[in-house]
């Protein structure tokens, strides 16, 4: 595809896109961006600790994408880059935040500074989930008092919705990098390198020396994602994540992620991505992807692979060939769709190809059993289709998740209560899995940006970072639904999600004595999300008993 015809395709799938600096190819970016000679910019990139709710029933511990491909363009541009994994380099030490209200996972603040190297000139932060920003805030600050002239660069889901809120909380962020990061950081270091002005860089927010909110717009989008250096596992502690069975899905034992696509070409209203992405979708040679999962067998010893994808599966073409490069490799692994995906692509022949290739876990995300909700958030879903799909793929021998969400700013009680009833419908289908959220106003989502401007949720504080917990979290009650009081969400969202469990091992006893066996015996192997869950529950319940005690 054409520069051209990449410009016109995005214009044309996103407004917003229109201005953004041009499209660049990886080549062109390691030339024009490449470390000066005799440079001596090194850079660390940290992945902080986990942080959950005391009370979550979920909480996924997975390798750190983001930064080992920030790292890895880096690397070939010819910086010197380490990777700080503050959740792997520790993923065995859980323990009760000062607050009471928070777990957190991994290294302890006071040994993140102690791997900060003194020789470095920048440290990237990866920020991703607004609900940790509390606690990732008093790091950073920590880490600006122990290193004041240490140039700090954040980027990520958080970074990109909240710019002004990082650069505003004086912690040390000189920088912000907004959606696709790995051009507009390298361009960044670039200019300190160089000792030029980071003016006119797409994607970079910051306040100049005069007190002035500079902000780049888009970041400049890869032109060919399928020239991006693989991810810098090399830098990562790899097998740290073998050691509990973490997984974004079902764990196999060594689980890695890996990235198919970038984007995704939906705009729902409850979602950040046309924020952090655009809705330019782009897709990887699907030969490419199989190459990389050999790597990673062959490197690692990966069994498993979980796609990170925010959404997989677009086109049936794609999958199809996938499937057939996966089958004439005779790669022996399980794969998986933790992260969700559509069901428009994915007919019979889709489902037989996808289960004859190895994958063992399929997740939908229809988010509502009214049609009315999904056209009024534009999901772009039809729920006739998705009963279809996750029956077929039942009756082929997926194992299938469903995930709903409650409580949307507009939402009736009619349309919840016919979510609740889908939550019935699909366990009498046979689904495996079932999830229902509470809606949260996520940061850079369109629902969020008009709460705030209805005045329906204040400017961000605290509290309002603590309420997002609710998604994973029972205890926590928040409603930003006018119709519908928090606690009669948390009614219906616990009713749904037991009908469904209860039914479900009802329905199916096998899999109840096959969960009970599977969670109380030795060798444990997770067959649905529900009991690769439990089992998360029970090793972190006994990595708090033998806890340090640290706050």
């Amino acid at each position: 595809m054409s520069l051209a015809s990449v410009e016109k395709s995005a214009n044309e799938l996103h407004p917003r896109y229109i201005g953004a600096p041009s499209p660049i190819s990886v080549e062109d970016a390691l030339s024009r961006f490449a470390a000066p000679a005799g440079s001596a910019v090194k850079v660390q990139i940290l992945r902080p600790f986990s942080v959950y709710s005391k009370t979550a029933y979920s909480s996924v511990m997975t390798l750190p994408v983001g930064p080992a491909y920030i790292a890895s363009m880096l690397e070939a541009a010819g910086y010197a880059v380490d990777i700080i994994d503050a959740q792997g380099e520790s993923i065995l030490d859980l323990r009760s935040a000062g607050n009471g209200r928070y777990k957190i996972q991994g290294l302890s603040t006071e040994e993140v500074i102690a791997r900060i190297d003194p020789d470095a000139a920048v440290l990237g932060i990866s920020l991703m989930f607004s609900q940790e920003w509390p606690l990732h805030r008093e790091l950073l600050r920590e880490i600006h008092r122990a290193y004041p002239d240490l140039i700090i660069v954040a980027g990520g889901e958080h970074s990109t919705a909240m710019p002004e809120l990082l650069l505003e909380s004086d912690i040390g962020i000189e920088y912000v990098v907004k959606g696709e990061g790995e051009i507009p950081f390298l361009e960044l270091l670039h200019c300190l390198a160089t000792d030029d002005p980071p003016t006119d860089i797409g994607g970079i927010v910051y306040i100049d020396p005069e007190g002035n909110y500079v902000d780049g717009g888009l970041s400049r989008r890869i032109l060919d994602i399928d020239n991006l250096p693989w991810p810098a596992w090399h830098k990562c502690e790899v097998p740290a994540y073998f050691t509990g069975n973490w997984s974004s899905g079902i764990a196999h034992g060594r689980n890695m992620p890996i990235l198919a696509t970038r984007g995704c070409p939906y705009q729902c209203t409850f979602c950040s991505n046309p924020t952090m992405w655009t809705t330019r979708y782009v897709m990887r040679d699907p030969a490419l992807v199989v190459d990389e999962i050999e790597h990673l067998i062959d490197t690692y010893g990966a069994n498993s692979i979980d796609f990170a994808d925010l959404t997989a599966i677009v086109r049936t073409d794609w999958i199809l060939s996938f499937c057939a490069e996966l089958e004439r490799r005779k790669l022996d692994l399980n794969w998986q769709l933790p992260s969700g995906t559509r069901s428009e692509a994915l007919d019979e022949s889709a489902l037989q190809a996808l289960l004859r290739s190895g994958c063992s876990f399929l997740v939908f995300a229809p988010e509502s059993g009214s049609q009315a909700t999904l056209d009024q958030i534009r999901k772009r879903l039809k729920i006739d289709n998705i009963r279809a799909t996750v029956g077929a793929a039942v009756d082929v021998g997926h194992t299938v998740k469903i995930n709903f969400i409650i409580g949307f700013p507009d939402e009736r009680r009619g349309s919840i209560l016919k979510t609740v009833w889908e939550c019935v419908r699909m366990a009498f289908r046979g689904a495996n899995d079932c999830n229902v959220a509470i809606f949260t106003p996520y940061p850079g989502s369109e629902l969020y940006r008009e709460l705030r401007d209805n005045g329906q949720i204040p400017e961000p504080d605290d509290k309002y970072f603590l309420d997002l917990l609710v998604q994973f979290d029972f205890t926590v009650i928040k409603s930003h639904c006018l119709a519908v009081p928090g606690w009669e969400l948390a009614l219906y969202r616990f009713f749904a999600m037991s009908s469904f469990y209860s039914l479900s091992y009802l329905l199916h006893p096998g899999r109840l004595w096959r969960a009970i066996r599977s969670v109380v015996g030795g060798d444990f192997q997770a067959h649905s999300l529900f009991e690769q869950r439990v089992h998360d529950f029970v090793v972190r319940a006994r990595m708090s008993r033998r806890g340090r005690g640290r706050s």
